[in-house]
């Protein structure tokens, strides 16, 4: 079930029931926290209804979510806590996904020994709809350790650079001790000349 041609898809649509019970919080799913890790939401589902209700979550790709639990009862005055969880290896788009909830009434003469799969069954005609769609805040580790990469390459080089030039200054005190014994030699030449005379 997803949304048609990119058309920004909540609450009920025209034709749909409104929904009749209460979902807290009631707005956006926010998913937040690191990629490639689990990240689980949750929503309360408040009967304020006279009647037993079944309720039913949908979302629109299954590959990255899951709801637990996606069917079940909920008595009158009663809440049901139910995890939505994100489990996306990249950041979907903001706005492109939504869960829908869907509630009926459940007789509980007649639904008493039915499990919720059995009383929603393909031919059930929801009661009331509701929509929420999906923003994702999710930061990238691949990121800061391509990050720590570049700091650690950065920090060869710096190490290389230090080592040319304690190379250089080596090259340079050598060269000067060169020029010293040279200068001594010349120094000896001209007094054995004058030694000479």
């Amino acid at each position: 079930m997803a949304a048609k041609g990119g058309e920004k898809t909540e609450a009920a649509k025209p034709g749909e029931p409104p929904f009749g019970l209460k979902l807290e919080p009631d707005g956006k799913v926010l998913f937040k926290g690191k990629l490639g890790e689990n990240i689980t939401v949750e929503r309360t589902i408040t009967n304020t209804t006279p009647d037993r209700q079944c309720y039913k979550i949908k979302c629109t790709a299954n590959d990255i979510f899951r709801v637990r639990q996606p069917l079940g009862f909920i008595e009158p005055k009663e809440s049901v806590a139910v995890k939505i969880s994100f489990m996306g290896k990249t950041v979907p788009e903001n706005l492109k996904h939504f869960f829908a909830f869907y509630h009926t009434k459940s007789d509980k003469k007649t639904d008493a020994e039915k499990s919720p799969r059995q009383v929603w069954t393909n031919d059930t005609k929801p009661q009331g709809v509701t929509r929420q769609l999906c923003l994702f805040e999710l930061t990238d580790d691949k990121k800061p350790a391509d990050d720590k990469k570049e700091e650690k390459k950065d920090e060869k080089k710096e190490e290389k650079k230090e080592e040319k030039k304690e190379e250089k200054k080596e090259e340079k005190k050598e060269e000067e001790k060169k020029e010293e014994k040279k200068e001594e030699k010349k120094e000896e030449k001209k007094e054995e000349k004058k030694e000479e005379k």
